[in-house]
């Protein structure tokens, strides 16, 4: 009984300090939206394919991708900024981690007309290792993080914005 109490509590906490807990999320939006252009405004040019794949598994995995421009709400998503805080620990003089943040803009267009437009910042940190290649995984996993959690806040957002309802 008290394994019960301590697991309900601790889920309580987490949910009411506004952590996510993945499948929990509810999209339901009636709109479809055609993905119309991908924009990565940033020298990164390795986050142009990461961004578009993850897009395209977000709004597929919710039931939300046009494939027709017709009748569709037009996304466009750009990649604005991509920005690294490393820091220095002073007794062995390297970075251990990093953090990554980013911001993105997303505008929802339909029958030309820009309907919704907004900019979203999230940050996720990695840890920096000795081998280059696990460092870099480390990385691109911090920014499919902040892509999907800006995906889900977009979707949020919108939905409150009462979007869907066609207003």
């Amino acid at each position: 009984m008290k394994k019960y109490f301590v697991l309900l509590l601790v889920i309580f906490v987490q949910l009411s300090c506004g952590y996510r807990i993945a499948g929990l999320d509810d999209v339901n939006v009636k709109e479809r939206f055609f993905v119309s252009d991908i924009l990565n405004l940033t020298s990164e040019s390795e986050y142009t394919s990461v961004l578009t794949s993850e897009i395209y598994d977000f709004f597929s995995k919710h039931n939300l991708l046009s494939k027709s421009k017709e009748n569709s709400a037009q996304l466009v998503v750009r990649l604005k900024k991509v920005n690294y805080e490393s820091k220095i620990l002073q007794s062995y003089s390297r970075a251990t981690s990093s953090d990554l943040n980013i911001i993105v803009d997303i505008e929802v267009k339909k029958d030309g007309k820009s309907i919704y437009k907004n900019t979203f910042t999230d940050s996720n940190s990695y840890i920096i290792s000795t081998n280059i290649t696990e460092t870099l995984n480390n990385r691109n996993e911090a920014f499919v993080k902040s892509i999907n959690n800006i995906l889900m806040d977009f979707i949020n957002d919108y939905k409150e914005k009462n979007i869907n309802s066609g207003k």
